[in-house]
């Protein structure tokens, strides 16, 4: 390995640090310039979303009284259907009657676990390289 090529790593990590301290500082002076500003915002938020809530309210008893779906603004509505069941008593249900709707999972972690200490003939072992990185470059 060429030192030069460390030395570019260390100088690019060094650039990186000085660039985001760099950022961190110049979004506290911005915070601190646009203090109304933000604050403002997030007023405006607030209300549009009390506005918007007081419109779905609206639009719902609208849709229930008049079954339009297409309201003022293009506001409009969705109806979706929703359905609640006993995860054990669907299982049940569908092993005798829709067995293709049961999966078998394997706990891949377990497995894994198992099979780096074990000899099982359809699993094959190799070995992978990785580099590590340092947090501080030492020359």
């Amino acid at each position: 390995m060429k030192q030069e090529t460390i030395i570019i790593l260390k100088a690019t990590r060094l650039n990186l640090e000085r660039l985001n301290e760099s950022l961190r500082i110049q979004k506290e002076e911005f915070n601190d310039i646009n203090q109304d500003l933000l604050a403002n915002i997030e007023k405006t938020k607030i209300d549009l979303n009390e506005c918007m809530d007081e419109i779905k309210i609206t639009a719902i008893d609208e849709f229930k009284e008049t079954g339009e779906k297409k309201l003022l603004g293009g506001i409009g509505i969705r109806v979706l259907s929703k359905i609640d069941y006993s995860e054990l008593e669907a299982i049940n249900w569908a092993k005798d009657n829709m067995p293709v709707a049961i999966k078998e999972v394997l706990d891949k972690k377990q497995f894994d676990t198992f099979a780096k200490s074990s000899d099982l003939d359809f699993v094959t072992k190799s070995s992978q390289i990785s580099v590590t990185f340092p947090k501080e470059i030492k020359l």
